[in-house]
């Protein structure tokens, strides 16, 4: 099927993630990793002929086009100045070009000058990193551009994030100045620095104007979940109704099935502890955004056969020790064949984080492009790809992507590569570029359509048949060993549900498995839908989302996030009418009929989804709702008739009481 050629809806945005390797960049290396004031090249559209499909006009091919978002992500990005960074970069080549497969002349009488160098150097290396680390393990600050809005209901303060970058570190001033020569045309929208990471918001001046609510937020994975050495940051912003999330991180490293085993988790402690908005504690980046993007050094490796992580034997207990100097280049010579003829397939096929997605183990519902390039890790300080022995060439710099319920596909990716040219870091920085179909065009060529928030009707769905399959054990031992699940309804704008709390089921105890034998019925604030303040404004559903967040009682303490459901209410309501009769008058849509097939003006969906917490699936919920878009006088109408289309096994009041106690 031929795929429309792109609107006015279209957004490009460029996602670099690199490992500086902390050392300063100069800025040839700079600009080979960021394009030029942000300019999509005719390369960018050649380039994404060999990682996606081809689809006619589906990429972008202007010269003159410019990415409307630029987000940088980095690691390892903190470095000195002066001698100290020259000495830095000394020790690095020499340790590089001892250790890659390049020829070093030690017959000549100078070997015992290059040890004494060599030790000299990373002398004053590690008293360097000693001080560059201390700083960053708890360095954090973030910038927020003033002229960004938030919502009129919006809890947070622009006064809670600081105006300005202002800073006498000279990693910083550095990386600034790079971006501002590099980027001219673009204004910073956020920044953050957390330890050696990093991450910068950069959009097109003319459209800073059009961005919401933008909200920064970090978690640190190091010793003791304390230090920043690892871990990430989250930046999400709102743009013309849609959320877009970006997260930045920095994984445990080293190769090996325990090392393997905690960059899952590292992912699982960030996503959970960098929460995206304020309002919404109990939804994390990956559920409450339409669109997230994940970059960073995540370095999953790659591993073949035996050690493979596919190997039912490596998954048993006490099956890998998971030791870094047995494993750590224990593939280098298979990987290193593979690199120079060209067997992508077989090196992606090694790959631990597509493993991980395909098991399940870690961002569930994120999709990635597959390497059609050399790995960007472990690389000698130069141009092209010169790899460290010690370690196995993998695929540890990455970039992946997810969308919400019902967005599926409103994600085109056109551009995956490498920046072979960067010689500053042991790492090869990468960049992707990606098409995104917003949920409504820019705000100047919004015009009202009916029905306008004036219309007295009101959405109203009616949900049943809950149940919640494979919960996880929240409880211990002594409490039982299981669960007490209820029901969270939540929504997003927040005024669509919430007054003073929000809707939810009551609460089944010591139960994994639930099924809820009540209906819930949940009237919409259509006003929270408008794209205006003003009583005339447009209605939209594009972009508004219903949350069902199963919660775990406690009594004794606060209650705990089992996981949550995303629903998109636009396609809850897809086949509903919404015209009005000619006289003026509100028209009936609904007939008082038992068969659904025959009944005007309502929508039944049945859902069966996966319960997401933190990138981790957490049981499956299942349920029913009805849904419809009313005057007052027809919501009793409603009701009875959504009752007789429920599932037949809840139509009998036997089944529904016998059905609470299993």
């Amino acid at each position: 099927m031929m795929e429309p050629p792109p609107s006015e809806h279209d957004i490009n945005i460029l996602i670099c993630s690199g490992n500086i390797g902390n050392a300063e960049p100069t800025f040839e290396s700079f600009s080979a990793w960021i394009p030029h004031d942000g300019i999509i090249t005719v390369d960018d559209a050649a380039n994404a002929a060999s990682s996606t499909k081809e689809r006619d006009g589906s990429l972008p091919n202007e010269t003159s086009k410019k990415y409307e978002f630029i987000i940088v992500g980095m690691q390892e990005a903190a470095f000195a100045e002066g001698e100290t960074r020259q000495s830095i970069d000394d020790t690095n080549r020499i340790v590089d070009g001892c250790s890659t497969r390049s020829s070093i002349d030690g017959g000549n009488g100078r070997g015992g000058d290059m040890e004494k160098a060599k030790r000299k150097s990373m002398l004053v290396r590690k008293v360097d990193k000693v001080r560059l680390a201390l700083r960053g393990l708890t360095h954090t600050q973030t910038h927020r551009s003033p002229i960004i809005r938030s919502t009129k209901k919006s809890t947070i303060s622009t006064t809670q994030l600081s105006s300005a970058l202002t800073t006498t570190q000279y990693d910083t001033n550095k990386f600034s100045s790079l971006i501002k020569r590099q980027c001219p045309s673009y204004t910073l929208l956020a920044s953050s620095i957390r330890g050696e990471m990093r991450l910068w918001i950069l959009c097109l001046k003319q459209l800073e104007g059009e961005v919401r609510e933008v909200y920064v937020a970090g978690e640190n994975t190091g010793i003791g979940s304390v230090f920043a050495n690892k871990g990430g940051i989250i930046a999400t912003l709102t743009l013309r109704s849609t959320r877009l999330s970006f997260l930045t991180c920095h994984l445990e490293a080293h190769e090996g099935l325990n090392h393997y085993l905690n960059r899952n988790r590292n992912l699982v402690e960030i996503l959970g502890g960098a929460k995206p908005h304020p309002d919404y504690y109990m939804l994390d980046a990956t559920i409450y955004s339409h669109h997230m993007f994940v970059c960073g050094d995540l370095n999953y490796r790659i591993r073949f056969g035996e050690n493979s992580v596919n190997n039912k034997n490596n998954n048993k207990e006490g099956g890998d020790t998971g030791e870094e100097h047995p494993d750590n280049g224990s593939h280098f010579d298979q990987a290193l064949k593979l690199v120079e003829q060209e067997k992508w397939d077989e090196l992606n096929a090694g790959d631990e984080l597509a493993m991980a997605l395909k098991k399940k183990e870690c961002l569930v519902g994120f999709e990635t492009l597959p390497c059609n390039f050399p790995p960007t890790f472990k690389v000698a300080r130069e141009k092209g790809y010169v790899y460290n022995e010690k370690r196995t060439p993998s695929y540890t710099d990455r970039i992946l992507w997810k969308s919400t319920e019902g967005m599926e596909g409103t994600v085109t990716p056109f551009l995956y590569e490498p920046c072979p040219d960067f010689i500053t870091s042991d790492h090869k920085p990468i960049r992707g570029g990606f098409r995104v179909k917003m949920n409504k065009g820019p705000m100047k060529q919004t015009i009202p359509t009916s029905p306008t928030i004036n219309d007295d009707r009101q959405f109203h769905l009616l949900v049943s048949d809950i149940k919640c399959t494979d919960l996880p054990i929240m409880d211990n031992e002594l409490m039982g060993g299981l669960a007490d699940p209820y029901v969270l309804f939540v929504s997003s704008p927040k005024g669509l549900l919430f007054d003073k709390a929000w809707p939810s089921t009551r609460v089944i105890y010591r139960n994994l498995n639930p099924i809820w034998d009540e209906d819930i019925h949940l009237t919409l604030n259509h006003e929270a839908c408008g794209e205006g303040a003003n009583a005339t404004s447009a209605l939209s559903l594009a972009g508004n989302m219903i949350y069902m967040v199963v919660m775990d009682y406690d009594q004794t303490s606060g209650d705990d996030i089992i996981g949550s459901v995303a629903l998109n209410l636009k396609d809850l309501c897809s086949q509903l009418k919404f015209t009005k009769s000619h006289d003026g008058k509100k028209k009936n849509h609904l007939r008082q009929s038992v068969n659904f097939k025959e009944a005007q003006g309502i929508q039944r969906t049945t859902l069966s989804r996966p319960i997401l917490r933190n990138g981790q699936e957490c049981g499956m919920l299942e349920c029913t709702v009805v849904s419809a878009y009313l005057v007052p006088g027809e919501v009793k109408s409603f009701l009875k008739i959504a009752g007789k289309v429920r599932s037949a096994k809840f139509r009998n009041a036997k089944e529904r009481i016998l059905a609470s106690f299993r």
